[in-house]
Order: structure tokens, then sequence, then C-alpha cells
């Protein structure tokens, strides 16, 4: 996971976790404040261009925190491929599942449930009247 971004991961050991360890805290602590402000980020970056306030991202990064500890444990039953699967599948289905709820609710907040509702009326093209209610 540290090689993941680098500057940002300098940054977060820089100016967030040395200073947590230096001022007393374990490196648990220091290692969920580090997730839980970089979850906050993750939710504003999306959050205010999209101007829905919705805990997807921030959900999405603190279950990230967990998952690192289970990956080595599923290393050291399993072996590292099945680690480095758990990983790869959080990301493939963890990433495109967020995009998606932030799309529904983008689309509910700024459109209305009537868009929702018109789309859920299918309308044969032949007869022009409706299949499904």
């Amino acid at each position: 996971w540290s090689t993941w971004n680098l500057p940002v991961h300098r940054w977060c050991v820089r100016h967030l976790y040395k200073p947590l360890l230096h001022a007393g805290c374990t490196k648990t602590t220091g290692m969920l404040i580090v997730f839980f402000t970089s979850a906050f980020f993750h939710e504003y970056l999306i959050s205010v261009p999209l101007r829905v306030f919705k805990i997807w991202a921030f959900l999405g990064m603190m279950i990230q925190a967990p998952l690192f500890p289970f990956t080595r444990l599923v290393e050291k039953h399993i072996g590292p491929r099945m680690g480095n699967i758990c990983v790869w599948i959080s990301l493939i289905l963890g990433q495109p599942l967020a995009v998606m709820m932030y799309y529904h609710d983008y689309v509910v907040e700024h459109f209305g449930p009537d868009l929702i509702q018109a789309y859920g009326q299918i309308v044969s093209f032949n007869t022009s009247s409706q299949i499904i209610k």
C-alpha cells in the first residue's frame, strides 16, 4: 500500500504519522488516524464537485484499514497469491460500486425521482404502448 501514491504517502508519513508517533500514539492508532484523514479528503474531493454529500468514498477508504491485516492473515495461511487476489478484488469491485452509488445519488438529488420513474417505464417502439408498469 505504501507505494500506491508515493507523494501522498510521503506527505502523510512526514506530516501525520511520525508526529502522531512522537506525540505518543501507537502505530495502529497512527495508521487509523492517517486512514481517517485520507478517507475524509477522498470524500471531500468527490462530494464537493458533485454537490452530493454521501459517505461512500469515506467508507471505502475506512474499509481498507482492516483490509491490510486481513490480507496479511490470508497471505500467512493460504499464500501470497491469495492475499494479492483479495486486494485486487477490493479494487475491482469497490471502486466501480462506489462510482455507481455516487452516480445514483447524484441523479436522484439533482434530477429528482421523476427521472428515475420515467426510466423505469419501458415503452414499446412498435405500438407506443407501455409494457411494464
